[in-house]
């Protein structure tokens, strides 16, 4: 009896399950810390890859040219990269004394629990009730969520991907417009997901084939509107950012090709990923992503549904290299996967919960081995 009234307690206030998903995360990232190499750090051994990138971005702020003579990274720059995360960490980082890689990471280790606790209320109100322990559980050993667990913006990202969600599924105009601002500040794709989820909207709103001029200015319209508009403020300042400091607003799209991301019919060539077999996963993860895609075709999924699929189609004009950390990392995708695990019987459930611990550890101790057979 005790127990089921600790569901009900959590099911009702989003704060108390945040506070639960935090400690368990807490106690998660322990286990996973005795995975890193003992000669180093866990938030040391987890900066890999993008993380050197914001480092140089809080130490430094962002650079006026591009790297002329690193043979490593040669016309790379760190424009590409969106200020919202950086930003925050170098806040952070000054009034903690914290180095960045500690910073970041305690960063992510807060914001993944509410990003946790923020999908079950959306998934409560949009699709249906599920158990807040075991959905909860699965967001934690989902096999996807190392980036969470990293100094990446995966965080900042997937909480206010959900929150702008949540308020405009509640018609919430204060909470939509901040939302909007910072996804579209925290991410390329963020302006993009908030003009989708707008006009999804803005076409649930629409009673009639044929609305007339009442309909089309209603409140809940101009509201999708506003959220538009507040989005596009947050990345019009990084765009004028970008101007002042290089003279080229558009730097952070300029420089994509230096990693070779030139667009969609030159970087989404199938046979160059089906013919390496470093590659290779890719394709895979690309294929994946359709049939995942094509799962949530059911019509309470399909704002997941078309969020997803221009995330997607946003990735594959860069290539099928982000396909895992953009698509399986994504919260929508997780909400998707996890309620579809609630549904199931309970001993099949238990064997999915452990096959998902399995897979998580050994994808954890991979990347903090720099081991990168599954990326």
């Amino acid at each position: 009896m005790s127990f089921e009234l600790i569901k009900k307690c959590l099911h009702k206030n989003t704060f108390t399950l945040f506070v639960f998903i935090f400690l368990l995360n807490i106690f998660y990232t322990i286990l996973a810390s005795l995975l890193a190499p003992v000669h180093t750090s866990f938030a040391a051994a987890t900066c890999q890859w993008d993380c050197f990138w914001y480092k140089e971005i809080v130490s430094y702020n962002y650079s006026v040219l591009p790297r002329l003579y690193d043979p490593n990274r040669l016309t790379q720059a760190d424009w590409a990269f969106f200020p919202l995360y950086p930003w925050i960490t170098k806040v952070f980082a000054n009034l903690s004394h914290l180095s960045f890689e500690w910073s970041g990471l305690i960063i992510n280790l807060f914001l993944w629990p509410a990003v946790i606790a923020l999908s079950y209320k959306d998934i409560s109100q949009r699709i249906g009730k599920i158990d807040p322990l075991l959905s909860s559980l699965f967001f934690l050993i989902y096999p996807f969520n190392i980036w969470y667990h990293s100094q990446y913006s995966e965080s900042t990202y997937g909480f206010f991907l959900i929150l702008l969600i949540i308020g405009s599924y509640n018609n919430n105009l204060l909470l939509s417009s901040i939302s909007s601002f910072f996804l579209s500040f925290s991410r390329p794709t963020g302006f993009i997901v908030t003009c989708i989820i707008s006009l999804s909207k803005f076409f649930d709103n629409m009673k009639n084939i044929l609305p007339s001029k009442k309909d089309i200015l209603s409140d809940k319209n101009i509201l999708c509107a506003l959220v538009i508009v507040t989005g596009g403020a947050g990345l019009s300042i990084f765009i004028l950012y970008l101007y002042h400091l290089t003279g080229d607003g558009l730097a952070f799209l300029h420089v994509e090709k230096a990693w070779g991301k030139t667009g969609i019919l030159s970087s989404f060539n199938i046979s160059y990923y089906a013919h390496h077999k470093k590659k290779i996963i890719f394709l895979f993860y690309f294929l994946m992503s359709i049939f995942l895609l094509w799962k949530m075709r059911a019509k309470k999924w399909r704002l997941n549904m078309l969020v997803m699929t221009g995330t997607l189609l946003l990735v594959c004009c860069s290539g099928l290299t982000s396909v895992e950390r953009y698509i399986f990392s994504n919260p929508l995708v997780i909400e998707f996967l996890a309620f579809q695990a609630m549904q199931i019987k309970r001993k099949r459930l238990v064997f999915v919960l452990f096959l998902c611990a399995i897979l998580n550890f050994l994808g954890m101790g991979l990347w903090l081995h720099h081991t990168y057979l599954l990326m």
